[in-house]
């Protein structure tokens, strides 16, 4: 087994999570004092459970080996350590390869271990490393300056190490387990026993105790059984009673049901049928409104076709004018086309006057060179003066006919110029009037579409405030209508309890008739029943009918002797019993007891007449009433349970400490009828008013929402108007903008005409000027020459008069071609201008066909939805019609309903009558089926009360008898037997179980602890034997080791290892005893610091040679030693590496030559240590990450 890897994260100087591989061999770990090398064996001891921070070098707090931070680094959350060991021999009992141990520990405290990625307890990890010599106790790991303290330490704090390498550290931990589970298997013993003596003196009597109590029991379960059987039988025969009681109450219940029935039926018929009444005047009303919406869009309609029929015409005029435009434009046109066709003939016939002028201006060149050749037969100078006559009589015609030619150029752009100035007026003028009439135009149609805005907003306003009034008008509608159908209801209700107030429904029969013989004046004096004279507050109704009970229908007179008079007319006519309550006869109740709470008098809950008093507090003012059950019986606990006491939902405690209460019985709900019909007519009162406020609501909504739809139909008829001149103004606006365009190019190509011939012109004269100075020059020299050459030859004169009169010719001709030219010319430009002017005239008429075309499609869209406005108001006028057809088929329908409902209105009335009787019959029938159920139900409480069973468990506990008589004689004899036990104590069954059963279970224990504490005993001492074997076998080893291991280090010299009590060697303290070469030690601390490390290093040594530890890690420990001993110290561990893995953290240049492997630690960060690995076999060096 060997250490094969360390990775450390946040741990100390190593914030970053490290992994460093371990091979076998020596490995050494160097660096700096303060690079963070001794956190590396700080973090294997913490790892292998070390709990004392001391000891790993931190200041009190286990805290303080998660990394702290630096000025460039935060501080860590946790600190993590995992150390893997090669396992791949089970030298460990584990299951794998390889075993992983880890530990993490947070901030918070929370700590954790883990082996292989289990998590674990310490103990685990404690238990798993027993005698391996790598445990936290272990003396495979020896700290910083920890060497010294082998031969520092007393003899007796020695033994742990010793004990270790010796391996009996597991025995001595089982050891002591098993002397602590020995002393507490005493402990308890003790105890046990104690108890148990406890226990015997009470066994026996509780024995004889349970003997008589279960005697006891035997003979009362079966006076039980029998007991039980003769009120189960009573049980049975109450139940059969109320049996018959309910069978004929339920054939009354089921004619009153009948009758019920057939009342609801009826009445629900009719309030069916007005509800059809009322759904068919809802209909109707909601039929008028319609008809008043439909005659509102008529009205609307009409208003709207004026408009449209309004704007037809406007588009009409505006068509119309349009027309007018086209016409004009149509005749200038025509006009520009006969111009257009008169100047390109002239332009022709210019064409064609120019080319025969081109053919005879080459004849006449022609002939000119012909009489040149004729005369090249003179002489030289006559040559010379000739050509040169030729020469400046040709250049005078080319000035002659310039200077013709700019003449004629000037002539006509003065002619045109006026007309153009004039044209250019005209179309700047007609421009100015086109702009003001385009803003004029956007104006307007600025204002229009602001006014459209405003009306649209108006109109989005109004909309707003119909949709509201509408559904105000819906919302009054629905309110008045369920406020209607509320009333009527109601009303029905009000009239349905004063029928039966009238007809006395819910009263006894024998009441019904003296009040009948009352009313038929038979008797006189009767002032009414109790629930006639007395008002009751609200919601105090249940509890005075609930305290009243049958008192309710005690009927009052005014004296003894009409009391005796109604008896006997109700034995005469076999009317049934009543109770009667003379004014002179009843006296006062008193009370005599105290409220407290909410407690009160029930007769403070009512008013009456002042000469009722007596009556009323004879009736009420015993009775208590409060609000709950709970508070009913603290009250009637405090009064003794000497008074009632009712609760305001109708739960009853009655004097004596009864309790009676479920489902209330209402005697009719006579004041709950009373009070219901006070508040139906209140109610009515109040929802007549609410529907007169309704109406008048609905009606003034009506007319709101009228107004605002006439205000919205107009709104609506002027935005549509705006709308439409919006667009003529849109229209208007492109048609001008189009002008204005066209004028404004019309007015620039007049302009650049005018500065064209200006330029001509100027250009012209210039030409002209320039033209006519040549001239003169050349005809003074043409004069010259002319004169020396006739001066030359004379005979030569026919010749020179041919030749001028040639050239005068050829002049001629070439002016009238420029003439021809400028005409040509003047004839093209103007047809240029006529084919500009109709293309203008072409665009003009069709931007005026365009909005004549959108005016048609105005004008035609206008009197399509007249069209469609009049066919709606036909329809309209048609959906009216049947409207007035459906309002009057539902007006007969409603009369039909209300004659239907007064039929079935009677036919409830019947139908309530035969139920008003049937009920009575059930109030006699249920007065005996409630006596019979109160009969049953006291037998059954009586039954829970001694015996707390219910019928069906009871039913199972009976037996089987011959008779009563003999059943109540078996019952009396176990009585007797019962009483002759005297007194029992029935606990003592259970209690004698219980102590007996405790008493074995505790009996069990000490002999179950007893056999622990004799085999725990009999485990030490084998343990001990086992230990003491071990221990002095090992030592002897250990002692000879050391011995020879000290001889080799230090050069020579003895030394030894003494236990100071042989006799208990498990105990006692272990001596060193030394003598270094030349030296005679009597106290090890005459020893130096370096001697003292040597011999601690040769025990170290020692031991290692005789329980090897799979690896060692040793901080500085030679760090005393001298370079000589520290080369001895070195080779001796390169010797025993091939049996223990060594990491060696060290300042020394020996030890460090010794080493496979070097790790150096650096500090390249302030506060956070890295890793360098150098292969001193391989000589290569690599970063540790």
């Amino acid at each position: 087994m060997i250490f094969k890897e360390l990775e450390i994260q946040g741990f100390k100087s190593f914030p970053d999570k490290v992994k460093i591989t371990f091979d076998e061999g020596v490995t050494g770990v160097v660096g700096p004092n303060g690079s963070g090398k001794s956190n590396l064996s700080d973090a294997v001891r913490w790892v292998l459970g070390e709990t004392s921070a001391r000891q790993l070098r931190a200041a009190g707090k286990m805290e303080d080996v998660i990394f702290g931070g630096t000025r460039r680094r935060g501080a860590m959350g946790f600190a993590q350590v995992r150390l893997t060991l090669d396992n791949s021999a089970h030298t460990l009992d584990l299951d794998a390869d390889e075993a992983v141990i880890g530990r993490k520990y947070y901030r918070s405290g929370e700590s954790e271990y883990s082996i292989n990625g289990q998590v674990c307890r310490l103990k685990d990890v404690y238990e798993l490393l027993l005698d391996t010599g790598i445990g936290r106790d272990g003396y495979s790991v020896i700290g910083q300056g920890r060497i010294a303290e082998i031969v520092a330490a007393k003899s007796s704090e020695r033994r742990e190490i010793f004990e270790e390498a010796c391996g009996i550290a597991k025995y001595r931990y089982r050891k002591n387990e098993a002397e602590r589970r020995l002393a507490a298997a005493a402990e308890n013993l003790e105890r046990l026993r104690d108890i148990l003596g406890e226990l015997e003196a009470r066994v026996g009597p509780l024995e004889k105790e349970s003997a008589k109590a279960q005697k006891f029991l035997e003979l009362s379960a079966e006076r039980r059984t029998l007991e039980v059987t003769l009120w189960t039988d009573g049980v049975h025969r109450a139940r059969e009673a109320v049996r018959r009681q309910v069978r004929d109450h339920e054939t009354a219940q089921a004619d009153y049901e009948r009758f019920d029935r057939e009342a609801k039926a009826a009445e629900s018929e009719a309030e069916e049928i007005r509800m059809q009444a009322q759904q068919l005047t809802v209909a109707v009303e909601r039929l008028n409104g319609d008809i008043r919406s439909i005659t509102q869009q008529i009205s609307g309609s009409e208003s709207r076709i004026a408009v449209l029929e309004n704007d037809i015409l406007r588009n009409d005029e505006s068509a119309a004018s349009l027309q007018q435009e086209i016409t004009a434009g149509q005749q200038d046109t025509a006009e520009a086309d006969a111009a257009l066709q008169r100047h390109r003939a002239v332009a022709k016939t210019m064409e064609a006057a120019g080319e025969k002028l081109a053919a005879e201006i080459e004849a006449l060149n022609a002939e000119l060179a012909r009489l040149a050749d004729a005369s090249t037969a003179s002489g030289a100078r006559k040559d010379s003066l000739r050509a040169e006559l030729a020469d400046r009589t040709a250049k005078r015609t080319e000035a002659q006919v310039a200077q013709a030619a700019a003449e004629a150029a000037g002539d006509t752009a003065r002619q045109r110029l006026p007309a153009l100035e004039q044209s250019a007026r005209d179309a700047a003028a007609q421009l100015e009037e086109t702009k003001q009439d385009l803003a004029d135009t956007v104006k307007y149609r600025q204002t229009l579409e602001e006014n459209e805005k405003q009306l649209g907003n108006i109109r989005s306003g109004l909309e707003l405030k119909l949709r509201s009034r509408k559904a105000a008008l819906d919302e009054a509608d629905a309110a008045e209508q369920r406020l209607g159908r509320e009333l009527d209801a109601a009303r029905q209700r009000l009239s349905v309890l004063r029928e039966l107030e009238k007809n006395m429904d819910g009263y006894q029969n024998s009441v019904r008739a003296v009040m009948r013989a009352a009313g038929a004046r038979r008797l006189r004096g009767v002032l009414g029943p109790v629930s006639t004279i007395l008002k009751v507050e609200p919601g105090c109704e249940v509890a005075i009918e609930t305290a009243l009970g049958g008192a309710l229908q005690n009927i009052v007179v005014e004296n003894e002797a009409v009391a005796k008079a109604a008896i006997a007319l109700l034995r005469n006519d076999h009317a049934g019993r009543a109770t009667f309550l003379p004014l002179d006869t009843v006296q006062p109740g008193v009370f005599r007891g105290r409220l407290s709470g909410t407690a009160r008098l029930a007769s403070a809950l009512v008013q009456a007449d002042p000469r009722y008093e007596n009556i009323v507090s004879n009736l009420l003012g015993r009775i208590i009433v409060v609000e709950d059950i709970n508070e009913a019986s603290r009250v009637a606990r405090d009064n003794g349970y000497h008074n009632k006491v009712v609760t305001m939902d109708g739960q009853v405690i009655n004097a004596g400490g009864s309790f009676t209460g479920g489902s209330v019985q209402r005697s009719a709900g006579l004041f709950t009828r009373k009070q219901e019909m006070e508040e139906l007519r209140l109610k009515a009162a109040k929802l007549q008013k609410d529907c007169i406020a309704a109406q008048e609501k609905t009606d003034q909504c009506k007319e709101q929402a009228d107004v605002l739809q006439a205000e919205l139909t107009a709104t609506a008829s002027e935005q549509i108007t705006a709308a439409n001149d919006r667009v003529r103004a849109e229209a208007e606006q492109k048609r001008l903008e189009a002008a204005a365009a066209q004028l404004e190019t019309a007015v620039q190509n007049a302009q650049q005409q005018m500065d064209a011939l200006q330029a001509a012109l100027n250009d012209s004269r210039a030409k002209a000027d320039a033209a006519a100075l040549q001239q003169a020059e050349l005809t003074a020299q043409i004069e010259q020459l002319t004169a020396e050459l006739s001066r030359i030859a004379e005979g030569s004169d026919s010749f020179l008069t041919q030749q001028n009169q040639l050239a005068q010719a050829l002049s001629a001709k070439r002016l009238e071609q420029v003439t021809r030219r400028k005409d040509a010319e003047l004839a093209y430009s103007q047809i240029a201008a006529l084919e500009q002017r109709a293309k203008d005239a072409a665009a003009r008429r069709t931007a005026l066909e365009e909005s004549l075309a959108a005016l048609a499609a105005r004008s035609e869209a206008c009197r399509t939805e007249i069209a469609a406005i009049r066919k709606a108001k036909t329809d309209s006028q048609t959906a009216i019609t049947q409207k007035e057809q459906a309002i009057r088929e539902a007006t007969e329908k409603r009369l039909a309903c209300q004659q239907k409902e007064t039929e079935a209105l009677a036919k409830a009335r019947t139908a309530s009558d035969s139920r008003e009787e049937m009920g009575r019959e059930m109030a006699r029938l249920a007065e005996r089926k409630a006596a019979a159920e109160t009969e049953y139900d006291q037998t059954v409480a009586k039954l829970w009360d001694e015996y707390q069973l219910s019928v069906s468990q009871a039913e199972q506990l009976c037996v089987e008898f011959d008779s009563l008589p003999a059943l109540r004689a078996q019952v009396a004899d176990l009585r007797g037997k019962i009483r002759a036990l005297g007194s029992v104590n029935v606990s003592a069954i259970e209690e004698y179980k219980e102590v007996k059963a405790r008493y074995d279970e505790l009996s069990r224990q000490v002999t179950d602890v007893e056999e622990s504490r004799n085999e725990l005993s009999r485990m030490i001492a084998k343990l001990s034997a086992q230990m003491r074997e071990i221990f002095t076998d090992s030592f002897r080893a250990i002692n000879e080791n050391f011995s020879r291991v000290f001889t080799e280090l230090f050069g020579g010299g003895e030394a030894s290892l003494v236990l100071e009590d042989e006799s208990d060697v498990l105990a006692c303290g272990i001596g060193i005893r030394v003598a270094p070469p030349g030296k005679v030690i009597k106290n090890l601390e005459a020893l130096s610091g370096g001697e003292q490390a040597l011999v601690a290093i040769s025990i170290y040594f020692a031991i290692l040679a005789v329980n090897p530890a799979p690896f060692c890690i040793l901080d500085e420990i030679e760090a005393a030693l001298d370079d000589a001993n520290v080369v001895r110290f070195a080779q001796y561990l390169r010797r025993v590496s091939d049996k223990t893995q060594f990491i060696v953290i060290t300042h020394r240049r020996g030890t460090m030559e010794a080493a496979n492997v070097l790790y150096g630690v650096t500090m390249q960060e302030d506060g956070v240590s890295k890793l360098l690995k150098l292969d001193l076999e391989q000589v290569d060096a690599t970063l540790v990450s």
